[in-house]
């Protein structure tokens, strides 16, 4: 199996998990709005800072990397398929408001 094809392959993969979570997320907000209560006022104690500069590191040494030899320019699109997967996940990892 070569690179292309693996890449092409999480990249169904990591598609279908973040539309699956786009779509869990819509309806959780079309219920949310219907439900008319007021929007909550606290702002959430769990931040993803440390995960967003591990990201922007990791995507740095990629980069970096890609100049040193080209085979590193596959990286890349790992990353990516990563992220886009993150996102998806992260639909189905949030908190419902308390009805």
């Amino acid at each position: 199996m070569t690179v292309y094809s693996i890449i092409v392959a999480l990249g169904v993969v990591a598609t279908a998990l973040f539309i699956a979570g786009f779509a869990r997320g819509l309806r959780n907000a079309i219920a949310e709005y219907r439900s008319a209560q007021p929007e909550p006022n606290e702002v959430p104690s769990d931040t993803f800072s440390v995960t967003a500069a591990i990201s922007v590191v990791a995507s740095s040494i990629v980069i970096a990397l890609a100049g040193f030899s080209p085979k590193f320019i596959y990286l890349g699109p790992f990353l990516v398929l990563g992220t886009a997967a993150a996102c998806g996940l992260a639909f189905f990892l949030e908190k419902r408001a308390k009805r």
